[in-house]
């Protein structure tokens, strides 16, 4: 990736060492990554019941847990978690009965809320999690490859990446993969980690947003407007508190 998926620059920066992995950052448009890449035929292993299972279970960092902190007390704030905003956008945007497409649907907790209103579909890399996920009664769930998933174009309505994009060793195919599988009007709404905020500057290499190498790349709010209005989104709307680890974006096709 010697060149910059966003604004075609090829002069790097390298901002933080990170164990075996640099922060690479963007000299002109700020799109962060970490360099090397890991492989992709690598990535399902990194979900593995036992990966999984020893993430969930480690003891955590004093920014993750303040991290978790925070997350606590905008659910305690809002009365909903990540699950329930997206729900909420959805039945904002969308009539019942529409299809929704939850890429890295995870264990298929999103998925189990939005099949009340909508007819749902989940993809996910992982065996492990998408066999907890199948356990969902009322939602189709693809385990395998996004990339190379056969899914028809044109055929939903939304589409939902939730804490996935930092994932995606090539972005801007998956946003362009999203854009194609939307019907004409359809909403696409992510929510990543923000390398914009200011946690990163104060935290640096320590930002809880550095999860190498399972995340991959790191967008900041103009950037990823940037990459979405590349990709053919004509409204875009991203919400990035100051403070917060993390933003939240609604484009329409």
């Amino acid at each position: 990736m010697a060149t910059c998926y966003i604004c075609q620059n090829t002069k790097w920066t390298t901002a933080y060492r990170i164990k075996d992995w640099d922060i690479e950052r963007c000299d002109v448009c700020g799109f962060a990554r970490i360099n090397p890449l890991p492989a992709r035929e690598t990535r399902p292993e990194f979900y593995s019941q036992e990966k999984v299972v020893s993430r969930n279970v480690k003891q955590l960092s004093l920014s993750q847990r303040f991290s978790r902190a925070m997350k606590g007390a905008f659910k305690k704030i809002t009365g909903q978690d990540k699950s329930g905003i997206f729900y909420s956008k959805l039945s904002r945007y969308l009539p019942a009965g529409t299809e929704v497409l939850d890429i890295g649907c995870g264990d298929g907790s999103f998925l189990n809320l939005a099949k009340r209103r909508f007819n749902c579909t989940g993809i996910e890399i992982s065996e492990y999690l998408g066999s907890l996920a199948r356990r969902q009664a009322g939602i189709r769930i693809i385990i395998g490859d996004f990339f190379t998933a056969d899914l028809a174009p044109g055929k939903f309505d939304g589409i939902t990446l939730i804490s996935l994009l930092e994932h995606l060793d090539h972005p801007e195919a998956a946003v362009k993969k999203c854009f194609d599988l939307l019907k004409p009007g359809g909403i696409l709404l992510i929510k990543t980690v923000n390398y914009g905020c200011v946690n990163r500057s104060i935290r640096k290499e320590n930002w809880t947003g550095f999860r190498v190498p399972d995340h991959v790349v790191y967008f900041n709010p103009s950037n990823l407007k940037r990459l979405l209005e590349r990709t053919g989104f004509s409204r875009i709307k991203i919400s990035a508190w100051p403070f917060s680890d993390n933003m939240y974006c609604d484009a329409w096709k």
